[in-house]
């Protein structure tokens, strides 16, 4: 039963960052729009498992709020990411995110310093100088505005991560469906807004043209934060996210290559490889 929801996730998170890349092909603009309509499908998958059962407090709807600003800011970026360069080094940057809340507990929950930790910032490093590695003559696949999008989708990818952990902490394991439910249609309203004086007569037709690729987006993120939530009552997490993490990468860069057509040079191919070791190294 484990191994079928890691499969789950790890599809899930493969599902998001396809329909992403599906949508900038297809339609040109929509960022806020797609963003929202995707927030709002995933919020209404934990309507629906909730099963109308509903019990919240004060605090987790602080936490809630501010899951909501983090989820945000990574869903636009993310896009806005794939739209300026490769899939699989956006896939990996983002990956990277898990180190936010790792030196979160290392910082403020007083959990040890490992040898793996250290491993895994040194090929993460690594990994990133390989990425951005250029040779002399060789045309640039990534440019300062990807790196910016990617470096937000990143910080706003590992907030949502340390928010989830410390709402889990403070709340008691307490309100994990609630939690995500007003969290992701906050996301989806204030998504609603700016897309309204932002792409104007677009709007309907964004919506419109992108109404099956926000739909699987949609579903693949509220199937994978569903099953972390039951799969982080099941298996130890140091096994679960390198499993997920490395997955999804692993997944994720063989589309696309192979679907996509992406090129990625030697020295990025070993870049991506060595990230998906900092990954696992990150988690054991």
């Amino acid at each position: 039963m484990n191994a079928f929801l890691l499969i789950v996730i790890i599809f899930g998170m493969t599902l998001q960052q396809v329909a992403r890349k599906a949508y900038n092909i297809r339609v040109k603009g929509g960022v806020y729009s797609f963003s929202a309509a995707s927030a709002l499908v995933a919020a209404l998958l934990f309507v629906a498992v909730s099963g109308g059962s509903f019990q919240f407090s004060s605090t987790a709807l602080i936490y809630a709020i501010a899951f909501a600003i983090a989820y945000s800011v990574a869903m636009v970026f993310t896009l806005l990411a794939i739209t300026e360069g490769p899939l699989a080094l956006t896939s990996l940057i983002i990956s990277y995110s898990l180190i936010i809340p790792t030196f979160y507990g290392l910082l403020f929950l007083n959990e040890p310093i490992g040898i793996w930790l250290l491993i895994g910032i040194f090929l993460l490093l690594v990994s990133l100088f390989l990425i951005n590695w250029e040779k002399k003559g060789e045309k640039k696949e990534i440019t300062l505005k990807w790196g910016l999008f990617a470096l937000l989708a990143f910080v706003g990818n590992g907030a949502c991560s340390t928010i989830q952990k410390v709402q889990q902490i403070d709340c008691g394991g307490r309100y994990k469906n609630e939690f995500m439910m007003i969290a992701l249609t906050i996301s989806a309203v204030v998504m609603f807004l700016l897309a309204l004086p932002v792409e104007k007569k677009r709007l309907a037709n964004n919506l419109k043209q992108g109404f099956l690729w926000y739909l699987l987006c949609g579903l693949g993120n509220g199937a994978v934060n569903l099953f972390v939530l039951v799969l982080s009552l099941k298996m130890p997490a140091s096994v679960m996210f390198p499993l997920i993490s490395a997955g999804g990468i692993v997944t994720t860069v063989f589309i696309s290559l192979f679907v996509y057509k992406e090129k990625l040079s030697i020295q990025q191919k070993f870049g991506v490889a060595l990230g998906t070791l900092a990954i696992v190294a990150l988690n054991l």
